[in-house]
C-alpha cells in the first residue's frame, strides 16, 4: 500500500506546527511511515498451511472419479506455496492476514524509535511531542515527553487520535495531519503557552519515512 507524500503536504504540515509553535512552548515533529515492518512471516506461514491442506482434496477426486485426470502432489504443493506467497506479500492482503496485535506492536516500536532518532526527548524543557502515523496499517499515536506528560493527561490525546485515524482510513492522511496538529496546539496551549524569547529546538519539516526494514 503505497502513499505519496506531496508539496502541499509538506508545506501544509510545516505551516501548521509552526503556527502551533508561535503560541506554545511544545516542541512538535510529525512523521509519516509508509509502514512499520516488512510483514513476511505470517503471509509465509498462512502460504504453507494452505498448501499443506491441499492433499485434503485427493480423496474428494477419488470420490468424484476425477483421480485420474489429476492428483495434488509435492511438486502442485510447491507450486500452490509460491503463488499464495505472490499474492499475500505482494498484495495489502499482508497486512489483513497478520494479526492486529503484532502491526500494533510493530507501529508503535517504530513510534518510540523514531521519538528518539530524532531527538525529541532532549528539548531544553522537555516539551517534545511527536505526531506519529503509520499508513498502512493505519496506525496514529502521539508520542511526547515527560514534560508534557507531567501536565498532559493521556485521555486529552484519545480524542485526536481517534479523529486522525477515521481520516487516515478515509484516505485523507493530509487533512487528518492538518486537524491533529490544531487540535494538539488547542491541547498545549492550555498548559504550555507561550514564553517570550522561546527558542525553536526541532525541525517543523515533516519527516518521511519509508517502509521500515524490521522484519515481522
Amino acid at each position: 500500500m503505497g502513499f505519496t507524500v506531496t508539496d502541499a503536504m509538506r508545506a501544509d504540515i510545516k505551516k501548521a506546527v509552526e503556527d502551533l509553535e508561535k503560541v506554545t512552548t511544545g516542541e512538535m515533529v510529525c512523521v509519516v511511515a509508509q509502514s512499520s515492518a516488512r510483514y513476511i512471516m505470517f503471509p509465509l506461514f498462512w502460504s504453507a498451511f494452505a498448501a499443506l491442506l491441499l492433499p485434503l482434496a485427493n480423496p474428494l477426486m477419488r470420490a468424484l472419479e476425477l483421480h485420474e485426470d489429476f492428483e495434488v502432489t509435492f511438486g502442485v504443493q510447491s507450486l500452490a506455496f509460491l503463488l499464495f506467497a505472490a499474492l499475500l506479500l505482494c498484495t495489502p492482503l499482508r497486512h489483513k492476514v497478520t494479526p492486529a496485535g503484532v502491526r500494533m506492536t510493530n507501529c508503535h516500536r517504530y513510534a518510540f524509535e523514531q521519538f528518539f532518532v530524532h531527538k525529541l526527548n532532549e528539548t531544553n524543557k522537555r516539551t517534545g511531542v511527536m505526531l506519529f502515523v503509520s499508513v498502512a496499517e493505519r496506525y496514529v499515536e502521539i508520542v511526547a515527553d515527560k514534560g508534557i506528560n507531567d501536565k498532559v493527561q493521556p485521555g486529552e490525546w484519545g480524542g485526536i487520535i481517534n479523529a486522525f485515524v477515521a481520516d487516515v482510513h478515509a484516505g485523507k492522511v493530509h487533512e487528518g495531519f492538518i486537524k491533529a496538529v490544531a487540535s494538539c496546539k488547542d491541547v498545549l496551549v492550555k498548559h504550555f503557552p507561550e514564553v517570550k524569547d522561546d527558542v525553536n529546538e526541532l525541525s517543523d519539516n515533516l519527516v518521511e519515512l519509508p517502509q521500515a526494514g524490521f522484519l515481522s
